[in-house]
């Protein structure tokens, strides 16, 4: 077993005494198996509530006493630890997580309890409008995706998660050379690479790796939907609709990238795009518009947004879908492209004017398959963009005659309204995910 981490990345800053870092394992929710959604989720939890000789109360107190936080976090693509400390105590804190990447203590009580407490977090989305159109939209766009798996799971595949399995995953994908480690802040090289070496020799002291059969979804291929589909989410005594609308499109490693980043700010990034003008300025429908194309390792959603009110949402959801199809067919115009790339070359460097924002951006790219820098390095990239690039991207990758568009909403209220003329609406129940 190699003693290799899969990257390591330092930013030394001596503003504050504070060290903040990240560890990442390749392997998020779109490797979780088929019927267990939300192991992955499951799996990083338990490991914080537990590891080496301290329970989870004990955990918590050492934290404390020595002024730190050490979190969990889960995306499609990588699960990451994270922590904040002093750098006078992060040797201790980073030992509190290589012990919870080596050691997790998973014990029953706590797998018990987590079982408990998660359809309470998958309720909490079915109350919140905004969160449930985008767990529906994801779940639509392109069924079938690793991607379209939700990262919480479902009431079904929450009471299939085994504790078991979810320490026969962890310690399957805690090796070294499927983590990227990060350190930024009040810390030089030689003290962070002696503290990822010294990670990398457990991880490899460890020895046996779980052997496991069921199918990983992550690297099939996915055949997008073809058509226009309508999916209304019936939701009881609703004023507004929350509209989500997209295709599958780009992954993040796509040279396109900087030519769909002035496409989306054109559209839908910023106050003066074409979305915002007409949905919110001109019309008043609705507060907020956007769109994005969403940040992953593998293909991913162009996905827009509103929240128009009932009464409207029909229209908002005809002229939106014009718009776009407007957008596919044309491009933006000269001097729309000349004001984003001159909005995003000015903006884009507050997005990694800190240490810890360097870093995580870092091992972002690690975990993304992109090169080292290239984020930061995305002004250069986008300024050298020509109008003409992003129309032939726009004509390229935007797909307005294969968009999903989903809606939370009361199904009485707008199920007419909808620009629907083949019979492609469905309407599901709210809580029937």
């Amino acid at each position: 077993m190699t003693s290799e981490l899969s990257a390591i990345f330092v930013e030394p800053s001596d503003d504050t005494p504070l060290v903040w870092f990240d560890i990442s394992i390749g392997g998020g929710a779109a490797d979780d198996p088929e019927g267990i959604e939300g192991l992955h989720r499951h799996a990083g939890l338990l490991a914080r509530r537990g590891a080496g000789r301290r329970d989870r109360v004990e955990m918590d107190q050492t934290l404390d006493a020595l002024g730190a936080a050490v979190e969990v976090s889960v995306s499609r693509d990588a699960l990451t630890i994270s922590g904040m400390a002093l750098s006078r105590n992060l040797d201790q804190v980073f030992a509190l997580a290589c012990d919870m990447l080596v050691e997790p203590r998973f014990e029953p009580s706590e797998h018990e309890q987590l079982l408990r407490e998660t359809p309470q977090v998958l309720d909490e989305i079915r109350d919140d409008d905004s969160s449930l159109a985008s767990r529906w939209f994801d779940s639509l766009c392109a069924p079938g995706h690793p991607y379209s798996r939700t990262s919480l799971g479902t009431d079904s595949s929450i009471s299939r998660i085994d504790r078991d399995r979810s320490l026969a995953q962890w310690h399957h994908e805690v090796r070294a050379d499927n983590l990227v480690v990060g350190l930024a802040g009040d810390i030089d090289d030689a003290r962070a690479h002696r503290m990822a070496a010294e990670l990398a020799q457990r991880v490899a002291a460890r020895g046996h790796r779980p052997a496991l059969t069921s199918p990983s979804f992550a690297g099939l291929p996915v055949a997008a939907p073809r058509g226009r589909r309508y999916v209304l989410v019936d939701k009881p005594e609703r004023t507004q609709a929350q509209l989500r609308m997209g295709h599958l499109c780009l992954g993040y490693s796509h040279p396109d990238i900087p030519a769909m980043l002035l496409a989306e700010t054109t559209f839908g990034g910023m106050f003066s795009s074409r979305l915002m003008q007409e949905i919110r300025v001109k019309r008043g429908w609705s507060y907020g518009a956007g769109c994005a194309l969403r940040r992953s390792r593998k293909p991913h959603w162009f996905e827009i947004w509103l929240a128009p009110g009932a009464a409207v949402a029909g229209e908002a959801a005809k002229l939106t879908l014009d718009l776009y199809a407007d957008l596919a067919a044309r491009g933006p115009t000269d001097e729309e492209v000349d004001f984003a790339r001159s909005y995003l070359v000015g903006a884009m460097p507050f997005h990694s004017a800190t240490a810890r924002q360097r870093m995580q951006l870092a091992v972002r790219d690690a975990v993304l398959g992109v090169p080292p820098g290239y984020t930061t390095n995305l002004p250069q990239l986008v300024a050298q963009v020509s109008a003409g690039d992003v129309r032939r991207a726009c004509s390229t990758h935007l797909r307005p005659d294969d968009i999903v568009t989903v809606a939370v909403s009361t199904a009485s209220l707008i199920q007419d309204s909808l620009p629907t003329s083949d019979g492609s609406l469905v309407v599901v129940a709210h809580d029937a995910y």
